[in-house]
């Protein structure tokens, strides 16, 4: 799903507009995303939790060849799925 279909869909179920419902949305997301900036995990109860990781540098092997090159150490990210998500995803199997 992108994000425009999930705006007309949050639109069209809540009644707000598209643009008050748009700038709600981009305000969630700008939040999240802040908050794993500050290095701070953010949960939703049932749906899941997203959590900072720092990928630690490591050397890997370029497929094909026998070189190896370094990787930087780098910040990300994991979700964990919730107990409601996972079970509502089972069910639709």
């Amino acid at each position: 799903m992108k994000k425009s279909v999930l705006i007309t869909e949050v639109a069209s179920k809540t009644g707000l507009s598209r643009e008050e419902t748009e700038l709600v949305i981009n305000t969630l997301l700008d939040s999240i995303v802040d908050s794993l900036k500050n290095k701070e995990a953010v949960s939703f109860l049932g749906f899941g939790s997203f959590e900072p990781v720092v990928k630690n540098a490591r050397e890997i092997y370029i497929p094909g060849t026998t070189t190896k090159v370094q990787v930087a150490q780098k910040n990300g990210v994991r979700f964990k799925p919730g107990k409601t998500l996972k079970k509502a995803i089972q069910e639709e199997s």
